[in-house]
């Protein structure tokens, strides 16, 4: 029996979160919350210049708040979601001046932190050059240009904030052990990650050693 409601996949641009949460939705159904950004253009123009950063975080915290909204006006009984709310924190601390993060952190708190909030993350890490190669390949122009030093800086974000901001139990899993090559074995193997019990704290899972423990 899974033993969580509500389960968000954390990590960097070009981590593999939609990937992993279509997947496992396939295997185990409910509600898929997935992110939605292509409609923010102020997005593709921060990408070009950061002075456009202001713009693109509010209308981040508007659109996820009308999708929220939205979706949560569903009766899910299940949800896997590739983020979480206050994913906004995240990266408008990694890309707001200090004053101006401190106009837009309670705009944010405001219009997200009352909506359903995740009881288990799956967080995954890979290195910067495996994200740049995900980001290279999955093609969206406006992304071509992003940096190894902004990637850090989201990298360090989440490091430094993520856990304190929810109260949940954080898995950490390299994602370069997800094999979708071995779908039935990979779905097995979260299988039994869901059917676990974790204590609220941050800890790291082996992935490859779980799927090697399942007979095919």
């Amino acid at each position: 029996m899974i033993k969580y409601n509500y389960i968000a996949i954390e990590g960097n641009i070009g981590a593999g979160k939609s990937t992993l949460a279509k997947f496992l939705h396939r295997y185990f159904g409910g509600g898929l919350l997935l992110e939605e950004f292509e409609e923010n253009e102020s997005l593709k123009d921060f990408y070009e210049n950061p002075e456009f950063a202001l713009n693109a975080e509010l209308q981040f915290v508007l659109d996820r708040s009308r999708q929220l909204f939205r979706f949560h006006q569903k009766a899910n009984q299940f949800i896997i979601a590739d983020y979480i709310p206050l994913k906004s924190l995240i990266f408008a601390r990694n890309n707001l001046p200090k004053k101006e993060f401190g106009l837009y952190e309670p705009i944010a708190m405001r219009m997200l932190k009352d909506y359903p909030q995740p009881d288990l993350i799956l967080f995954l890490d890979r290195d910067l050059d495996e994200l740049q190669e995900n980001i290279k390949k999955r093609g969206r122009e406006y992304e071509q240009t992003v940096s190894n030093d902004y990637l850090q800086g989201i990298q360090d974000g989440y490091e430094n904030y993520l856990f304190d901001m929810v109260n949940v139990p954080i898995l950490k899993i390299q994602a370069k052990e997800i094999d979708l090559k071995r779908q039935d074995v990979l779905a097995s193997a979260f299988q039994r990650i869901f059917q676990t019990e974790y204590a609220t704290a941050v800890r790291k899972v082996d992935l490859k050693v779980i799927m090697n423990s399942i007979v095919e």
